[in-house]
Order: C-alpha cells, then structure tokens, then sequence
C-alpha cells in the first residue's frame, strides 16, 4: 500500500495514521466495506495464504463481515491464531480505505502494540502475506513457550501510581506494560497477580480492567519468545517505507532495515511509552490523529494525551465508505 505523495515540510500541518493492536477485532467490523476492493484483497489475501500455512478453523473474512461471528473473548480462547489474524487484518484493510479517501494524504503511520505489524504492512515494509506468515510463526512460539496464565490489565492511574501501588502490594511480577496516556497505565503480569491489584486499585475507588489477551505483552514473560521471533526475523526481506513508522516502543522513526525488524518484535516485551511517541510525533508537527481501528481506541488516547490536536476514529463501526468520508472531511478539513 503505497500513498506517492510527497510530506509537507517545513510548519506545515501533517498527519498520522494509528493502527491499533489489542482490541482492534470486532465481529463484522467490515461488514459495510466487504464490497469495497481494497478490504475484498486484504481479507482473500489474509484468508489464501493463511489457508496455505494450514491455518485456522475460521476464515477471517467471516469473522469481519458476520455480525454473528464470535465475539473476542470467546474467539481468544478458542481460536487465538484467528484472533490474531482478525485483528491485523481489520487495521490493515481499514488502513487501505483510509489511505485511498484521506485528503489532505496522511504523512506517516503510528502502530501499538502487535498493530506494529499492521502499520508495517500498510507502510509497503512488509507484504500481507509476510504478516500472515509472522503472525503463523508468533503463534506457534507462543503456544511452545508454554507460558504460565498472564495477561493485561487497564488501570485509569499514571505510571508513577501505578509503580507505587505495586510495590505497596509487593507484587515484583506485574510490570507496568504500556504509558498510554496521562491518565491511562496498562499492567502486565500473571493472574493471580493482576487480580490483587485489580483488587487493591478497586480498593482506592480507581478503575482496573482487564484486557482481552492471549498473555502477558510487553513483559519479560515473553523474551525468549521476542529473541526466538528476532533471530527469525532477520530472513525476512524488508523493503523502505513509503510513510515514515513510528511505534509507541520509542520515540522516533525506524528507518533501516534493522530498526524495522526490531519494531516488529517490540510488542512481545519492550513495555510502550504510547504517550511520548505522541508528543515526539507533536513536536516533529504531526496535529492530525486518525485511527484505523474499528473502534476508537488509539484516538481517545491521543485526545487524552494532545490537547488541541484533531483526532478522529473514521472507521469506527458502523462505517460504510460514505460515513468514513464524511468523518474524514470533517478531520482533515
């Protein structure tokens, strides 16, 4: 997916497009854009060549354009490739709409978490059958790995509170994953742990929520699983960025082809700093926040964290491509 259009320099306002990880499936996400070509690509594309690999029992095609199709909790625990799949096939296709009908054009491409791969695709670094083909290879170290129970945990604290209360409760194992935004920490760890602060923040009258999530992300759980992904990711061929990358892992651009293989794996164990990518992404003259998930995360973020900038989630469900268009007009005007 390649947008030729050159980047403004100089004061001039620029854009980004966010593409969204954990939380990014929903069922029939596309179901209004299932004619439109670019997502009918993505989902055959997606659906082809995971059929290849010997894939999983859904076709992610069903799952984002049936309403009816399982819902994420439910899809997580029975099949987890798939919902893996689903997600960064939603980003990815809904990424391809937005770049088509984004006037002014968008000038870079931000990813969060495992969304790191989808702003990848939609970049031109990787093809979609890379990222089915990466994601086929995550998983199998994953289910390998043989991980204990873990996952994520949405607390409504900042990052110093949210290290304050952990070692209050002396819980050394949950670690803070991701700086979302000012008001918003996520927490990684094992279960039994996360309950306890679950318990403990609920205790103080703040909010704890736990995330839809195979594991732990972002957390030391799973480096092994990030120097195994490493070592395989230094075969894959890697091509230059039509839009500049960016990743909530670290504040600037990847550039070479070894800071984009790095970003790929980020989202394992590297913990995010979502809001400082934000603000770096301000300073460089980016005032324009456009999320390419079906729901409004990443934009409800950057509203939290950059007062006075736009920010707009035009494919958030429902969206058919005269509703997107409109929701863009009204961003980017």
């Amino acid at each position: 997916m390649t947008d030729d259009r050159p980047a403004p320099t100089g004061g001039t306002p620029r854009t980004v497009l966010m593409c969204p990880g954990q939380g990014a499936y929903l069922p029939g996400a596309l179901r209004h854009l299932s004619g439109v070509p670019s997502v009918s690509r993505v989902l055959g594309t997606v659906d082809a060549h995971g059929t290849a690999l010997g894939s999983t029992r859904t076709p992610v095609g069903r799952l984002l354009t049936d309403s009816a199709a399982p819902d994420p909790d439910l899809l997580l625990r029975t099949d987890p490739l798939a919902f893996d799949l689903a997600t960064y096939a939603a980003v990815v296709a809904s990424a391809a709409v937005l770049l088509d009908l984004a006037t002014p054009p968008v000038h870079a491409v931000l990813g969060h978490s495992v969304g790191d791969l989808a702003a990848l695709t939609v970049a031109g670094v990787i093809t979609i059958e890379q990222g089915v083909r990466l994601l086929h290879v995550r998983d199998r170290l994953l289910r390998d790995a043989a991980l204990p129970a873990a996952g994520l945990l949405a607390t409504d604290l900042s990052a110093e509170p949210a290290a304050d209360l952990l070692r209050a409760e002396g819980l050394p194992q949950v670690r803070i994953a991701a700086r979302n935004a000012p008001s918003q920490t996520v927490l990684a760890g094992p279960d039994d742990q996360l309950a306890a602060v679950r318990s403990a923040a609920r205790a103080l009258g703040r909010r704890a929520t736990p995330l839809t999530s195979r594991t732990a992300y972002h957390h030391p759980l799973l480096a092994e699983v990030q120097r195994a992904f490493r070592r395989l990711l230094r075969a894959q061929p890697v091509a230059p960025p039509t839009l500049p990358v960016y990743t909530a892992a670290a504040p600037g651009p990847a550039r070479t082809p070894a800071q984009l293989r790095t970003v790929a794996a980020a989202h394992l164990s590297e913990p995010l700093a979502f809001h400082r990518t934000l603000c770096a992404l301000r300073l460089a003259g980016f005032t324009t926040y456009l999320d390419s998930g079906p729901r409004a995360l990443l934009s409800t973020l950057a509203r939290a964290g950059l007062p006075g900038c736009t920010t707009a989630a035009p494919s958030r469900t429902p969206a058919g491509l005269d509703r997107i268009r409109l929701r863009l007009t009204a961003a980017l005007r």
